[in-house]
């Protein structure tokens, strides 16, 4: 039996937005082909899509010296206690008390798809990760949900917050550094550059309904 309508989802991903864009262009034109070597139609619908980040040194550089000052996550005993029972579950590397240390800035290549990359074409971005959970959690796992229900995920969290801070203070004070950060971050977007968003043609879900518990 040959349906008279049928659809299809396709995620295309690349590192760099514009070989998304690239790619995807190429995959609409064989929808295409495959529409005329069947004698049917198509439509297809861009539902959203997001830049990679654009990393600026100078700032980067600027929130791992905060990050230092700062200091890693300290753990009471009860915290201890339970972050050890919680590693008989991980794996063993890395181990506890590597959650104290503040490990050597570097870059590294993620695969999550996040709107701080468009945010980072249009404004100098820096990220930082701090110990919020227990040495060897993975994301989206019970344990992960585990530590950020305790004080392990606060105490964590309250390094971020202090980080960002300092480095607000710090760029609000210095107006040399901040002019360093604009020179680096328009050298490395590029004069030409024009943001287009990749949010397609669909509008935005505002008509959800909210649920309440009583």
């Amino acid at each position: 039996m040959v349906p008279d309508h049928a659809e299809v989802y396709y995620y295309v991903r690349h590192p760099q937005a514009a070989t998304v864009q690239s790619i995807f262009e190429r995959l609409v034109k064989a929808a295409e082909g495959a529409a005329v070597g069947t004698g049917t139609s198509m439509e297809y619908e861009v539902i959203g899509g997001t830049y990679e980040r654009l990393s600026v040194v100078a700032l980067q550089e600027l929130v791992h010296e905060n990050l230092e000052t700062v200091g890693g996550v300290v753990w009471d005993a009860e915290e201890q206690a339970f972050a050890e029972a919680l590693k008989k579950t991980l794996p063993a590397e890395p181990p506890l008390g590597s959650e104290r240390e503040i490990q050597p800035s570097g870059w590294q290549q993620t695969y999550a798809s996040s709107d701080a990359g468009d945010v980072s074409w249009t404004v100098p971005t820096s990220t930082l990760s701090t110990a919020t959970w227990v040495p060897g959690t993975a994301a989206h796992t019970w344990q992960a949900v585990a530590a950020d229900g305790v004080s392990i995920g606060v105490k964590g969290m309250m390094v971020a917050a202090k980080t960002m801070a300092f480095t607000a203070v710090d760029l609000y004070s210095d107006a040399s550094k901040l002019a360093e950060i604009r020179a680096e971050f328009l050298e490395r977007r590029g004069s030409d550059f024009v943001y287009t968003p990749l949010l397609g043609d669909r509008k935005p879900p505002l008509d959800y309904r909210a649920s309440v518990m009583r």
